[in-house]
Order: C-alpha cells, then sequence, then structure tokens
C-alpha cells in the first residue's frame, strides 16, 4: 500500500484516500502522523475519497484517526453516488474537487479576526495586506502566509514559505510547507519543520527538521550549526557529535549523503571543482 498523499493548499489540506480498504489507510496515516505529532495540529482537511466503495463506519475511523492529531475532517471529494452517501452518512459535507484544490484567503474557522474583517472589508487584497501585517507584529513575514499565531509558548507560524527576522527563542517553534528562512540566531529548546529547506543566517542551536514530508533531498544550512538535533526526512542526526569543538570558519550544511546524514560546507570551495 503506497504512503498516504497529503498535499498543503492555502485553504487546509487534501488527504488522498483512494486506496481500500479504508481502516488499512486509516493505519498508514496513524503511522506517519506518529512520526510529526504536532505538524498538522489545528489543520482542516478534505479527504479524496475517489470511486471506491466504503462503508461510513470505514470514514468515521479516519476521521478520528485525524482528530487524534489535531486535523478537523472539513469536507469530501467523491466520485461516486454510493461515496456520496457514505461521506453524508459519516457528517461530511460534499465539496467539489476544483473547490478543494482552489487556493483562497478567506476562511472563517482558521483565520485570525483581524484578516476575517479585512477580508468582508476589502476583499482578498485587503486580507493579504492584514495577514502580513499580523505576521510582522509577530516576527514572521513570507508569502502565503495563511495563520499566524501567538501562544504561551511562543510564537507559531505555518505557511507555503517562512521567513523569521530575530532570534528564536527556547520553547518558540516555526513550521512550514514549504522552506524556513531565519535571520538570526536559533537558541537551544527551539524548533523549525519545514516540508523543504532551512536555512539559518546566524546560529543554529535548536532542533531543524527538513524535508519533513519524506523529502531526503532537503537540506539544513546555518552559518553556524550546532543544532542539538538535525532531521532529514525519516533521519535523524546530532549535529557535531563527533567533533563538537571543530572551528567553523564557514556556513555549513547537513545534507543526506549515502543513506545517512553529514555535515559539510554549505558551498563547495573553487578548488573542490578544479581549478585552472
Amino acid at each position: 500500500m503506497r504512503p498516504v498523499q497529503i498535499k498543503g493548499t492555502k485553504s487546509g489540506l487534501l488527504l488522498h484516500l483512494h486506496e481500500r480498504p479504508l481502516v488499512a489507510v486509516a493505519a498508514k496515516l496513524r503511522e506517519r502522523m506518529t512520526a510529526l505529532p504536532n505538524f498538522y495540529r489545528g489543520g482542516r482537511a478534505v479527504l479524496m475519497l475517489g470511486d471506491e466503495p466504503l462503508e461510513s463506519r470505514e470514514l468515521e475511523g479516519m476521521i478520528a484517526t485525524l482528530e487524534e492529531f489535531g486535523i478537523t475532517a472539513d469536507g469530501a471529494v467523491c466520485d461516486t453516488p454510493e461515496v456520496i452517501e457514505a461521506a453524508r452518512e459519516a457528517g461530511l459535507r460534499i465539496v467539489a474537487a476544483s473547490v478543494a484544490a482552489a487556493p483562497r484567503v478567506h476562511d472563517d474557522r482558521v483565520e485570525p479576526a483581524e484578516v476575517r474583517k479585512a477580508w468582508h472589508e476589502g476583499g482578498e487584497p485587503a486580507a493579504r495586506a492584514a495577514a502580513r501585517r499580523l505576521a510582522g507584529e509577530n516576527g514572521a513575514t513570507g508569502r502565503g502566509i495563511d495563520d499566524v499565531s501567538s501562544g504561551s509558548g511562543g510564537a507559531r507560524t505555518s505557511a507555503q514559505n517562512c521567513y523569521w527576522k530575530g532570534t528564536l527563542r527556547s520553547g518558540q517553534s516555526l513550521s512550514a510547507f514549504g522552506s524556513i528562512v531565519v535571520i538570526g540566531d536559533v537558541n537551544a529548546g527551539a524548533e523549525l519543520i519545514a516540508t523543504g529547506d532551512i536555512l539559518v543566517w546566524g546560529t543554529l542551536r535548536g532542533l531543524a527538521h527538513a524535508g519533513a514530508e519524506g523529502d531526503d533531498q532537503s537540506a539544513v544550512f546555518a552559518l553556524c550549526l550546532e543544532a542539538t538535533q538535525v532531521r532529514i526526512a525519516r533521519l535523524i542526526a546530532s549535529a557535531h557529535e563527533q567533533e563538537p569543538q571543530r572551528a567553523r570558519a564557514v556556513p555549513e550544511a547537513a545534507r543526506v549523503r549515502e543513506g545517512r546524514i553529514v555535515i559539510e560546507p554549505a558551498v563547495r570551495s573553487p578548488r573542490a571543482h578544479g581549478s585552472a
């Protein structure tokens, strides 16, 4: 059975659940979510159910699995009347595929009040401006930011790409469906999680997880890489665990080489490529 495909959009998650039995798919999904228990928390998902028959109780089990990880099932895309009936019996609204995949800013259920107000008063341009302004007030700016919130544990940003200026302190975390760029230091106890690359223009001492959706071509870059832990896809390593006192005169990168994470200069010297 293939891994469950999860696609992040500006309006939420799309879960491709075409395979059957759905109970086996739910088990695979739980296994995947357990590896990143907080990455999708607070999100809303549309279930792409395809045309294979299923029973409403199977679907209820899938919905319960999502709720375990803080994800609300927000609707279903169905290709046959039988699947539509099962989805309705499970309490899901039916969504057109084009609507589920369409990017949008406005969503009364997930957006901050300031963004909702801007949407009603000035439409999408005003809503985007409000989202950027709100992100800036919390220290985060970037493209495609949909939800920025600050709780007791600090700041948490979910975006397609995330840009943070300033020090990220212990207990704070950033997550992105895309890459994260931090202009500043990331202290021990802080956390970065990205489906793409992570770049820290400063000292990285916290936890960094790049390629969180399984992309082992992703990398972690830092001017000074002293992370307590580096993760790329499913691989885990402690940065500089073998050479903790090594002088670091150049920016470094953590990449996957031959099935393991290695720390190396972020940019190879000209001599490494040959010189005239």
